[in-house]
């Protein structure tokens, strides 16, 4: 499994602000009733949303820096453990007192999983945590040919956030190379911090692979690890999965 969480834990809430995602994880949260476990929660960007939205919500990750940091907001917001708990494990291999309705892993984050077997022994372990009727619900990108052969020179992503020292920028470039033959794709994100007068005074740089799946092999992998796709979309809008899409997002259920 890809090394990840207690390496990014102490810049990820700056770099990684994205949001556009959150209301379809609360609606879904809301729509299964709870309890909901969230796998790979990192510093709760999803969990603590839908802890806030009254679902009770299990966060699980295998970084301890990370869950530090979740739990810290936890407390800053007070949100008690009737609500929000979060828990240290592998998705690979974690053993949970309690089934739920709805287990999601949003943000890609299965595709930390970098190889067959590992795939394998996750959606196996959240079949055995998945309540009769229950659904998984993942996210994954879709590697479209124009991002399989993008020169590893140009980057995937540039943006900027505001800092929150001293009112300075972050300048985020992420560049990818992508081993075809292993469906691995190699990230190096660079950050920049810049003062107000455009001067850099600060450079941190970080290193993650993912496995990228196609549709119909996610569909077959599902389908061997004993589940049933109920639906998948194409966006966090529920827009149906079509050639222009970027993420392909699934839902499957157990079958029989």
């Amino acid at each position: 499994m890809s090394s990840y969480g207690d390496t990014w834990a102490d810049i990820y809430d700056q770099v990684h602000t994205i949001t556009e995602d959150i209301p379809f994880w609360v609606e879904e949260a809301m729509a299964s009733g709870g309890p909901v476990l969230e796998l790979a929660c990192g510093t709760g960007r999803i969990a603590i949303p839908v802890a806030q939205a009254g679902v009770a919500v299990v966060g699980l990750d295998s970084s301890a820096a990370m869950l530090k940091l979740a739990r810290a907001k936890a407390r800053r917001l007070s949100l008690g453990a009737d609500v929000l708990r979060f828990a240290r494990g592998d998705m690979r291999s974690f053993s949970l007192a309690q089934r739920f309705p709805l287990v999601i892993i949003p943000f890609r984050s299965f595709q930390l999983l970098l190889s067959v077997a590992e795939q394998h022994q996750a959606l196996e372990a959240i079949r055995a945590h998945l309540s009769p009727g229950g659904r998984l619900i993942f996210s994954l990108f879709v590697p479209g040919l124009d991002l399989l052969t993008r020169d590893p020179s140009t980057p995937m992503a540039d943006y900027e956030v505001a800092a929150p020292m001293y009112g300075h920028r972050l300048l985020v470039s992420l560049h990818s190379q992508y081993d075809t033959f292993n469906q691995v794709a190699a990230v190096h994100t660079s950050v920049q911090e810049v003062d107000e007068r455009g001067a850099m005074v600060g450079e941190t740089h970080r290193d993650h692979q993912l496995r990228y799946l196609y549709r119909f092999e996610a569909q077959h992998l599902l389908a061997a690890c004993g589940y049933d796709v109920v639906d998948v979309y194409g966006s966090f809008d529920r827009e149906p999965l079509s050639e222009s899409s970027t993420e392909m997002v699934w839902v499957a259920t157990p079958a029989g």
